[in-house]
Parts: structure tokens; C-alpha cells; sequence
């Protein structure tokens, strides 16, 4: 009888009893980076039979496998950093160590990509010297970061909102304007749709009078209001500073500071302000005495005022008025005491700017403490964080010092100002605040 034996054959391509693993490769590196991709190279790895291909590692995460000895990596995003590695193995599954990590840091995007142009845009509101814009927002592939706002071809300011109140204008003048869309990168954007204007005819709205007859004893020294911070020290009973605005927006809430001056003594002072909300030229509907103080002897009053989302939106008239021993009316002529008029343009709330001469973002006016007050020496500051200005005016409204508190603790000489009253500014940068509080020098 005849055995036969049959010897079974390896598979094709599979190495029997090979268990050693390829070399790690090394001298991993990468080249042409970009926002999105890199190029990566390696020295290739040996192995006692043979290398067949290499594994490469986004991080822990198998990036691709490949048989050379680079590859190139895309899909990545733009200011990222990025850790690569390759392993290498061999037809029977043997993988080897890792190569050397090489770090990559894909550059900044290259933003060419102009936002699309802003539409809709509409005015409203439009009085002989004012009016109110708004459009929808325009697209970027990246962000819009600006709006440019052109009266014609003039560049009239620039803004992060979707709105802007244009102000300045002239009574009975026509006007056009657009809007450009900007990015990060300085891309801007066609022109919107312009829209043109037509500035209403000059009035003179016939506001009722209101005086003290005699002030010659007591005035109003200071109002303190949105972005207005007016000083006067005239002894008349009515003073007229309508070319004197500010903007206030509808639905936000104001401080306001009124702050005496006696000459003669101390006297109780009742105060009152008024605004005309509705723009029709009076004082009498529901809502427009916005603050008043019963009679006080204090060296400041401050309350706060909010405007109604009802309010017309446009230039209108405020006013301010402080009478001796009792609170006064819109309408009214008293003894003693003094009234001035304002100007306040009420604009959407995404609208209000601060004043030009305002060093930090978000106003707010609140109390601070100096002492000792009354002072003959010197004072300390506290209230605000030692990253602060403090600006001392006079009277006349006069800047008579300045001290930076971070390089001059909180303590301020005052021996070199002169007997009197004086107001007390804290700019504090670390808290965007802006706080204000009288001085009495002996």
C-alpha cells in the first residue's frame, strides 16, 4: 500500500512564524503648512523581511496608511496646533514604536472674501436735524465685524450695530445714504441700498417760560446726564442750553446728578426735570416729569431716569429746573431758584454713543467717598480700584487737576486748590466706570 502525504502551502503574501517587528521610523518632519494643510516626510523604518506600509497618527486618531514615505494632510483648520506620528509594519501584522512627534501650527486663514452688502436699509424718525438708520445685517464667511455708514460719499462713522442715528444735519436739506459691511481682514463690501432723506423744515416749538426771577443767590452749578456734563455759574433765572444734547435710547436707564451753588449760605433747593417725550411741544403728558427732589440743603441730588419704549424718536426738548423751599413746575416762574434747557435725541436702544470726550466704553455715574470732606490737606479716594484717573474741575468747570491712583495710592493733596466747591471725576478703567462726587475745599 502507498501513503500519500499532501504538504500544505503558505498563503500568498503572508510570512509563516515572522514575529519581529519593523523599526520605528524617524526623522519625522513637516513642510509647507498652511491654514489647512502640511506636508509630512520620514526617514523609512527596516524590518527582516520587509516594510509594506506606514500608519499615520493625527494625535491618537489613524489619520491614513500609506506605502511611501510621506503624505500630505488636509482638512485641517487655520491657527490649530497639530501633533503627528508614523508607524511602520510588515506583511505579517508586526507594527512598530512610533516615530518622533512633529508639531505643526496651521497659519492663519487668508480671508479674501468680501461680506455680501448690507440690505434694507430704511430711515425714520426724521426731524429738521436728525434722522435714524437701520438695515439687515449683512453674511462674511468668517464675520462681520463693521458697518460703515456713508452720508453720499462721505464716510459719516462707523459702527458694530445695525443701526446709527445721523445727527448734525440741516433743516429742508436732502440727503442719501448707504452702508458697507467690513471684516476682520479689511474686506468691504458693495454698497447697500441707498436711501435718501429729506431733513423736515426749522420750528421753533413755543415752549412754555419758566424762571426764577432772583438768582442771584442760588443757581444750578451742574447737570449731569447721559453724556452731558454742563457747568454754569450764570446768575440769571433762565438759561437756554438747547445746543447742549446728548443721546438717550429708548427703554435704558440714565443717572442724573444736579449739583448747587449757593452764594450767599445754604438753602433748601426742590428740583424737578422734565422731558418731552411725545415732541409736541409741552411738558403735560403722562410721564414727562421724569425726577424730581423734595426741598434739601444736600450739595448734590441723583436719581435715575428711564426712557419709555413709546417715546418718539427724534430731538426734543429736556429741562432742568431747581427752586428754593418747594419742587417747581414745568410751567412755572418762582422767587429763587433757576431753569435750563436741553436738548436730548431719542434714539433705539442699539444706537446710543457715548460723548467724544468719554475715555471708557460703559458710563456710569455713581457715588464715590472722599474724606475727610470738607478737606483743607489732602483726601483719600475710595470706591474705585487703583487703576483709576481722578480729574478735579472747579466751579466754572475747569479741569484743576489730575492724579493717576495706580502710580499715587489713594491719596490726593489738595492744600494747593483754593476755598470752594469742587467736582471729584473717577475714570476707572477696570470696571468701565465713571463716578462723581463734590469736594469741599476749606
Amino acid at each position: 500500500m502507498v501513503h500519500c502525504v499532501t504538504q500544505q502551502q503558505p498563503m500568498a503574501g503572508v510570512v509563516v512564524g515572522d514575529t519581529q517587528a519593523p523599526t520605528a521610523p524617524t526623522n519625522l518632519a513637516a513642510a509647507g503648512t498652511t491654514a489647512t494643510a502640511t506636508n509630512l516626510a520620514w526617514t523609512a523604518a527596516t524590518d527582516n523581511i520587509g516594510v509594506t506600509a506606514y500608519d499615520v497618527y493625527q494625535g491618537a486618531t489613524l489619520k491614513a496608511t500609506v506605502t511611501t514615505t510621506s503624505y500630505s494632510v488636509t482638512g485641517l483648520t487655520a491657527s490649530t496646533a497639530y501633533s503627528f506620528t508614523v508607524k511602520a509594519k510588515d506583511a505579517a501584522g508586526n507594527v512598530s514604536g512610533a516615530s518622533n512627534a512633529v508639531s505643526v501650527t496651521t497659519t492663519a486663514a487668508t480671508d479674501t472674501q468680501a461680506p455680501t452688502a448690507p440690505t434694507n436699509l430704511a430711515a425714520s424718525g426724521t426731524t429738521a436735524t436728525a434722522t435714524n438708520l437701520a438695515w439687515t445685517a449683512a453674511t462674511d464667511n468668517i464675520g462681520v465685524t463693521a458697518y460703515d455708514v456713508y452720508q453720499g460719499t462721505t464716510l459719516k462713522a462707523t459702527v458694530t450695530t445695525t443701526s446709527y442715528s445721523v445727527t448734525g444735519l440741516t433743516a429742508s436739506t436732502a440727503y442719501s445714504f448707504t452702508v458697507k459691511a467690513k471684516d476682520a481682514a479689511g474686506n468691504i463690501s458693495g454698497a447697500s441700498n441707498i436711501v435718501n432723506v429729506t431733513t423736515l423744515a426749522a420750528t421753533t416749538t413755543a415752549y412754555c417760560a419758566s424762571k426764577g426771577t432772583d438768582a442771584s443767590g442760588e443757581v444750578i452749578a451742574n447737570v449731569d446726564f447721559a453724556s452731558i456734563y454742563n457747568f454754569s455759574t450764570a446768575t440769571v433765572g433762565y438759561e437756554n442750553f438747547t445746543s447742549v444734547s446728548t443721546d438717550i435710547a429708548k427703554g435704558t436707564s440714565y443717572s442724573i446728578t444736579i449739583t448747587p451753588q449757593w452764594f450767599y449760605g445754604t438753602y433748601a433747593e426742590g428740583y424737578a426735570v422734565f422731558i418731552d417725550y411725545n415732541n409736541d411741544g409741552d411738558f403735560t403728558d403722562a410721564g414727562e416729569k421724569v425726577f424730581t427732589k423734595s426741598a434739601t440743603t444736600a450739595s448734590y441730588v441723583t436719581g435715575n431716569i428711564t426712557i419709555p419704549t413709546t417715546a418718539t424718536t427724534g430731538s426734543t426738548r429736556m429741562r432742568v429746573a431747581m427752586k428754593y423751599n418747594g419742587i417747581p413746575t414745568a410751567c412755572e416762574t418762582f422767587s429763587y431758584g433757576q431753569v435750563e434747557d436741553y436738548t436730548v435725541n431719542i434714539t433705539a436702544s442699539s444706537t446710543v454713543r457715548m460723548s467724544s470726550s468719554e475715555p471708557i466704553a460703559t458710563k456710569k455715574e455713581t457715588s464715590l467717598t472722599v474724606y475727610p470732606n470738607p478737606a483743607s490737606s489732602e483726601i483719600a479716594i475710595e470706591g474705585v480700584s487703583n487703576d483709576s484717573t481722578v480729574e478735579i474741575y472747579n466751579r466754572n468747570g475747569q479741569l484743576v487737576k489730575t492724579v493717576d491712583l495706580k502710580s499715587n495710592g489713594n491719596k490726593i493733596s489738595v492744600s494747593d486748590l483754593l476755598s470752594g466747591i469742587y467736582i471729584v471725576k473717577c475714570f476707572d478703567t477696570t470696571y468701565k466706570t465713571v463716578k462723581t462726587t463734590k469736594l469741599i475745599k476749606k
